[in-house]
Protein backbone atom coordinates (compact mmCIF):
# COMPACT_ATOMS: atom_id res chain seq x y z
CA UNK A 1 0.00 0.00 0.00
CA UNK A 2 0.94 3.51 -0.99
CA UNK A 3 1.55 5.98 1.97
CA UNK A 4 -1.00 8.77 1.82
CA UNK A 5 1.48 11.19 1.72
CA UNK A 6 2.56 9.83 -1.67
CA UNK A 7 -1.11 10.27 -3.26
CA UNK A 8 -2.08 13.79 -4.34
CA UNK A 9 -5.13 15.50 -2.82
CA UNK A 10 -6.19 16.06 -6.64
CA UNK A 11 -6.42 12.01 -6.97
CA UNK A 12 -8.03 11.27 -3.51
CA UNK A 13 -11.01 14.54 -4.62
CA UNK A 14 -11.48 13.01 -8.05
CA UNK A 15 -12.01 9.60 -6.82
CA UNK A 16 -14.66 11.33 -4.29
CA UNK A 17 -16.35 12.82 -7.23
CA UNK A 18 -18.65 10.62 -8.18
CA UNK A 19 -21.93 9.83 -6.65
CA UNK A 20 -21.44 5.83 -6.50
CA UNK A 21 -17.71 6.22 -4.90
CA UNK A 22 -19.15 8.54 -2.94
CA UNK A 23 -21.63 6.90 -1.54
CA UNK A 24 -19.75 3.92 -0.74
CA UNK A 25 -17.22 5.65 1.37
CA UNK A 26 -20.72 7.25 3.27
CA UNK A 27 -21.96 3.42 3.15
CA UNK A 28 -18.98 2.50 4.72
CA UNK A 29 -18.78 5.43 7.44
CA UNK A 30 -22.33 4.39 8.90
CA UNK A 31 -21.16 0.64 8.87
CA UNK A 32 -21.37 -0.54 12.57
CA UNK A 33 -18.12 -2.50 12.52
CA UNK A 34 -16.55 -0.16 9.78
CA UNK A 35 -16.49 -2.65 7.15
CA UNK A 36 -18.67 -4.25 4.74
CA UNK A 37 -18.77 -7.21 2.45
CA UNK A 38 -18.86 -6.21 -1.89
CA UNK A 39 -22.00 -7.38 -1.64
CA UNK A 40 -23.65 -5.79 1.26
CA UNK A 41 -23.07 -2.12 -0.48
CA UNK A 42 -26.44 -0.07 -2.14
CA UNK A 43 -25.84 0.21 -5.56
CA UNK A 44 -27.88 1.01 -8.31
CA UNK A 45 -25.41 -0.10 -11.46
CA UNK A 46 -23.90 -3.36 -12.39
CA UNK A 47 -21.72 -5.47 -10.24
CA UNK A 48 -18.78 -5.02 -12.86
CA UNK A 49 -19.20 -1.12 -12.71
CA UNK A 50 -19.43 -1.22 -9.01
CA UNK A 51 -16.48 -3.30 -8.66
CA UNK A 52 -14.41 -0.27 -11.19
CA UNK A 53 -15.76 2.32 -9.05
CA UNK A 54 -14.39 -0.02 -5.95
CA UNK A 55 -11.34 -0.33 -7.83
CA UNK A 56 -10.73 3.30 -8.06
CA UNK A 57 -11.29 4.24 -4.09
CA UNK A 58 -8.68 1.40 -3.55
CA UNK A 59 -6.36 2.73 -6.09
CA UNK A 60 -6.24 6.18 -4.52
CA UNK A 61 -5.85 4.80 -0.89
CA UNK A 62 -9.26 5.75 0.17
CA UNK A 63 -10.32 2.15 0.95
CA UNK A 64 -8.50 -0.54 2.28
CA UNK A 65 -9.66 -4.19 0.84
CA UNK A 66 -8.84 -7.74 2.20
CA UNK A 67 -9.71 -10.83 1.25
CA UNK A 68 -11.01 -13.67 3.46
CA UNK A 69 -12.21 -17.04 1.44
CA UNK A 70 -14.14 -15.39 -1.91
CA UNK A 71 -15.07 -12.83 0.27
CA UNK A 72 -14.04 -9.26 0.02
CA UNK A 73 -13.69 -6.97 3.05
CA UNK A 74 -13.82 -3.32 2.30
CA UNK A 75 -13.04 -0.33 5.22
CA UNK A 76 -11.77 3.33 4.88
CA UNK A 77 -7.78 3.32 5.31
CA UNK A 78 -7.40 4.86 8.59
CA UNK A 79 -4.68 7.18 7.70
CA UNK A 80 -6.89 9.44 5.15
CA UNK A 81 -7.53 11.43 7.76
CA UNK A 82 -4.12 11.29 9.26
CA UNK A 83 -3.01 12.97 6.49
CA UNK A 84 -5.90 15.15 5.41
CA UNK A 85 -8.06 15.89 8.07
CA UNK A 86 -11.97 16.41 8.45
CA UNK A 87 -12.00 14.67 4.71
CA UNK A 88 -13.93 11.80 6.29
CA UNK A 89 -16.18 14.00 8.40
CA UNK A 90 -17.11 16.17 5.61
CA UNK A 91 -18.08 12.99 3.83
CA UNK A 92 -20.20 11.86 6.76
CA UNK A 93 -21.96 15.27 7.10
CA UNK A 94 -23.08 15.80 3.30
Amino acid sequence: MKEIKQIPLDKIMKALGDPIRLSAVQQLLQASNNEITCGDFNYGVQKATFSHHIKILVDANILCARTEGVRKFLSINPEIEKSYPSILEAIKNS
